[in-house]
């Protein structure tokens, strides 16, 4: 049998829900294009049978490439198991309000409808925006409500909660 191929291959959390293939690049230089299975690990290794070095000799099996697959670090999302959490910054007129707000998930911007008078440490679930199953399901994502005061004082703003402050 020839021998195992191995290499390391990090990937975006976007090509984890991706139909797409990502590609793999051995130490001896060999490229492969590989679709990751759904329900992929941090830290998985994946055999792909036959795709190693030639057998020494004619008759043998060619061995196996095997890839350890690293999820990189994301910019906007925590991993939680298969779902994923982030935090949204509210500005505090949308808080008491309501109102949709543009996130960006996986797979593209959406507008998460926030209720009105949502408080700051609210979470909101949306359902299959988080990684692959194995089933071939998805986890969730998670927003984490951060109330944000305009970055200007608001003089409006201000009097209305001085008039609140004192009718108690």
């Amino acid at each position: 049998k020839g021998e195992d191929l191995r290499a390391n291959l990090k990937v975006r959390l976007e090509d984890v829900v991706s139909d797409e293939k990502v590609e793999a690049v051995f130490p001896s230089g060999k490229r492969l294009a590989i679709k990751l299975p759904a329900g992929v690990e941090d830290g998985q290794t994946i055999r792909l049978r036959g795709q190693g070095q030639p057998a020494p000799v004619p008759a043998g099996q060619p061995g196996d490439a095997l890839v350890t697959i690293e999820f990189m670090r994301h910019p906007r999302f925590e991993i939680d198991g298969r779902d994923l959490k982030m935090e949204l910054s509210v500005p505090v007129e949308t808080a008491v309000l309501g109102g949709k707000l543009p996130i960006e998930t996986l797979d593209g911007r959406i507008a998460l409808t926030l209720p009105a008078w949502s408080n700051a440490g609210k979470t909101l679930r949306l359902k299959g925006k988080g990684l692959t199953q194995a089933d071939g399901g998805r986890g969730d994502l998670l927003v984490l409500v951060r109330i944000v005061l305009p970055a200007e004082p608001d003089e409006t703003l201000t009097e209305l909660f001085r008039a609140r402050e004192t009718t108690g």
